[in-house]
């Protein structure tokens, strides 16, 4: 059976193309005289089965014959156009989309920059390894010109698909999303400031009974406050403010898939087990110098900031400051978290977004494996106003320990059964309800007052050993 050139050319093409894709690939230290050799024998064999595949005649297969050698030019200059018009259409500055059939290109509706694009990098940071992780894939950050590690306790962790729109979605309907987007433009705190917000869980709303009195909805304190002019920068911090909100946050770890980043970090670091201390916000439009500065130092290694990227504007550029040798700069991306720990240096990177009304926002999620050792230094931080600091906070700390992931198993966010029993009493007397927010004391009158300001749930209400969805009803 005879056919036109013309007719079977694609025909053939498209059967070369499928018995290339099943052939097996070139190794990748190959040499050039080898490549050329493995090129020859492949293609003679994918030619001659295109042209059977077609129906011309075995003989007409023949290396030497007219009818062989005229279509294997044909091919291999149609298949060399297609190449060139796939690598011209990108080589635009309008992206195209090219099918691998014809190498016809397509110019697609204009999609907006991403946002780790790479052009914004700056020559006086050096650049991480940023491939894509798989949720709760831990690994150590290395650097981008010779994949050295950055330092021992810097990580990237993938994210949980879940995990980032359900944070969003939650503080959007919480209400603080609107909060952190217009406060720092339309009433920022002076440096050193602090402010109370009082909220109601949207999972609870969700939750009632059809009929039921909002009456019924737990109220729970936020905090925001401004760091001191050394961050040279608009920063605020947002953070739980007692029990129930830091409570709360859990909820929505577990529902996000947290739980993948806590197996991951547990198992990459060597740890006995885990829980989250405190869970945050941190939101910026201007930064003039990033101050460099550790979370943590002198835990044995025990100890994290873990932080996701949860908006930011379109036009900005790196996010972060990590330190090894140099100050390295980043994304924090969508598809993985960067966990920084026991003396890692790090900073938010400088950035003006103001000129868009931009603001850019990370969670911050604080982790610890719990040991006598590293107890003090961890009630002793003062980098959120809950848990407050002293013994009390130590005792608190304390009944966390192992909460959210073991490495015995049995532990997580999703059937977490809370802390262990504990209740405070106030440190003074005539302590009132009315005062216990203030905005000028630092949080000094509710740490001398926890009992009547409801820094901590009582055990009556919390419920130790129960299941927390069961307790709370999601």
């Amino acid at each position: 059976m005879k056919h036109s050139k013309a007719s079977v050319l694609s025909v053939a093409l498209i059967a070369g193309l499928a018995t290339a894709n099943a052939s097996e690939p070139l190794e990748k230290d190959f040499k050039y005289k080898d490549a050329l050799k493995y090129y020859h024998s492949e293609t003679a064999a994918l030619l001659k089965q295109s042209l059977l595949s077609a129906g011309f005649a075995i003989d007409e297969t023949n290396e030497v014959d007219d009818i062989y050698l005229d279509f294997a030019s044909r091919a291999l200059n149609a298949e060399k156009e297609r190449i060139e018009r796939i690598r011209d259409a990108l080589n635009k500055e309008t992206s195209q989309t090219c099918s691998e059939g014809d190498g016809q290109c397509t110019t697609p509706p204009a999609k907006k920059k991403k946002k780790n694009d790479k052009s914004k990098y700056s020559p006086e940071f050096g650049h991480f390894l940023t491939h894509n992780l798989k949720p709760g894939q831990a690994e150590l950050m290395r650097w981008e010109h010779d994949g050295s590690i950055v330092q021992d306790y810097a990580v990237r962790v993938g994210l949980p698909p879940d995990l980032v729109p359900t944070i969003k979605a939650y503080v959007k309907d919480m209400g603080l999303m609107d909060i952190m987007t217009n406060m720092l433009y339309d009433d920022p705190l002076s440096p050193g400031d602090a402010k109370w917000f009082t909220f109601q869980s949207p999972y609870q709303k969700e939750s009632l009974a059809e009929g039921s009195s909002t009456d019924e909805l737990r109220n729970f304190t936020w905090n925001v406050e401004r760091p001191d002019k050394k961050w040279k920068s608009d920063m605020h911090w947002f953070n739980t403010a007692d029990e129930l909100s830091h409570e709360e946050g859990l909820r929505v770890l577990a529902k996000g898939g947290f739980d993948q980043v806590l197996a991951g970090i547990g198992e990459k670091m060597g740890l006995d087990s885990l829980n989250v201390d405190s869970f945050g916000f941190v939101a910026v439009t201007n930064c003039d110098r990033g101050f460099i500065h550790t979370d943590w130092e002198d835990v044995d290694g025990r100890a994290f900031n873990f932080l996701v990227g949860i908006e930011s504007p379109d036009q900005g550029g790196p996010e972060l400051i990590v330190e090894g040798d140099v100050k390295g700069e980043i994304y924090y991306g969508s598809n993985a978290g960067i966990l920084v720990g026991d003396g890692t240096r790090h900073g938010t990177r400088e950035c003006d977004h103001r000129a868009y009304r931009g603001v850019r926002i990370a969670c911050s999620i604080y982790l610890s494996d719990v040991t006598e050792d590293n107890l003090e230094t961890l009630a002793g931080d003062t980098t959120s106003i809950f848990p407050p600091t002293g013994k009390t906070a130590a005792d608190w700390v304390w009944t966390q320990g192992g909460r959210h992931w073991s490495k015995k198993g049995g532990r997580s966010l999703v059937d977490d059964v809370g802390r262990k029993p504990f209740n405070v009493e106030d440190e003074m007397e005539g302590c009132k309800k009315h005062l216990c927010i203030r905005d000028d004391d630092e949080g000094r009158y509710r740490n001398s007052c926890m009992k009547t300001c409801n820094v901590f749930m009582n055990d009556e209400d919390y419920k130790p050993g129960t299941e927390r969805r069961e307790v709370y009803g999601y």
